[in-house]
């Protein structure tokens, strides 16, 4: 039996399929990219100038929420697939060239999309312990798990959510 849970879809097991979430990212972000192929073809623009642009503008599109996923191997490859396929078409290669992926990724400088999405969940945890203490649950939900997963118990400034 299968739960929709937050665009994703859930086993009554438990194991998490973003699978539908996924596809729907890649084709916003597919989108994004063919409403800037006019940027991408100008011969003007540099590489060191379209990246930038990437990141921003088709990047964020494709990765928005991707700290939720549960990714399986065969989502990643196709997460790859398209960052590699969008990375050849800011290069101007096309797939007769016979040029390998880690040629065209050291010509862009760009990470792969697993590494992008590795380090997102760090960056929550920054934003959290940044935050001001006008916003003290957050921090004492951050204090209370670095507490507890230190071994040591919650201080007696921990206050209890009323029911």
């Amino acid at each position: 039996m299968l739960f929709v849970r937050s665009s994703s879809l859930q086993s009554s097991t438990g194991q998490c399929y973003c699978y539908p979430d996924i596809r729907r990212r890649i084709g916003f972000a597919s989108s994004t990219m063919s409403s800037l192929s006019g940027i991408w073809k100008n011969k003007r623009l540099t590489t060191a100038t379209k990246v930038p642009l990437y990141q921003a503008l088709v990047m964020s599109v494709l990765l928005y929420a991707a700290e939720k996923w549960t990714l399986l191997a065969a989502d990643l490859r196709t997460l790859e697939a398209f960052h590699m396929r969008c990375q050849r078409q800011i290069s101007g290669i096309r797939w007769i060239n016979h040029i390998s992926n880690a040629t065209v990724s050291s010509h862009t400088g760009l990470a792969s999309v697993g590494e992008r999405i590795a380090s997102r969940p760090i960056a929550i945890f920054g934003h959290i312990t940044r935050l001001s203490e006008e916003v003290p649950p957050a921090h004492q939900a951050l204090r209370a798990h670095v507490d507890l997963s230190l071994g040591r118990l919650p201080g007696r400034d921990w206050k209890r959510r009323p029911d």
